[in-house]
């Protein structure tokens, strides 16, 4: 299975630098225990759509987040099987003209920016659709010899999904349309993610 063997090799390359390594566990740890993602029991009923995704890290240059957790979903098993974003349709996400954004922009006296908190892992999957998220990781996130264990998200767009902006840009203008106010239809006017 190309998930498995891609996650040895990510353990392989993490262990390289031990603090990395420690940060993807605690990473994961922390993701579990917000709820954004959950431990798939071995004595579940298979369900009939099953797709693994690797992942890896990515490096940044901030002091708080050293690296994100991205998803292949464009990892396919094997040339014949699709990857989960060839399941997925693409859309492009739903955002204002920036152009007349940065002109409305000037015209005012004050600009406010604001950062939602991992929002990719606030918006979540239908349960059915869960086990097509499935991932490995360590069961022991500090020690890695453990054997893997299967996660699936509860609650969170995969970074490296191909519909994962436009479902966060639409579930936002979603809550600005049902909880109307002067408020909600000046940022909705003003948005872009």
């Amino acid at each position: 299975m190309i998930a498995r063997a891609r996650t040895h090799r990510v353990v392989n390359r993490l262990n390289q630098e031990p603090n990395l390594f420690k940060i993807y566990g605690e990473i994961i740890k922390e993701q579990e225990k917000r709820g954004f993602i959950e431990k798939v029991e071995e004595k579940e009923d298979e369900p009939q759509r099953i797709n693994y995704i690797p992942h890896h890290p990515v490096k940044k240059d901030s002091t708080t987040t050293p690296i994100r957790i991205v998803y292949d979903c464009s990892c396919k098993e094997n040339a014949k099987s699709p990857s989960l974003n060839d399941c997925l349709h693409s859309y492009p996400p739903i955002s204002n003209d920036i152009t007349e954004l940065l002109t409305r922009f000037r015209t005012q006296k004050f600009a406010v920016t604001t950062d939602i908190e991992k929002a990719f892992l606030q918006v979540g999957p239908h349960k059915y659709d869960r086990d097509v998220t499935r991932f490995f990781w360590l069961s022991d996130p500090i020690d890695s010899t453990s054997p893997f264990t299967v996660y699936r998200f509860k609650s969170a767009l995969l970074v490296g999904a191909t519909c994962s902006q436009f479902i966060r840009n639409a579930t936002l203008l979603k809550h600005f349309e049902e909880n109307p106010s002067p408020t909600a239809s000046r940022i909705t006017q003003n948005l872009y993610v």
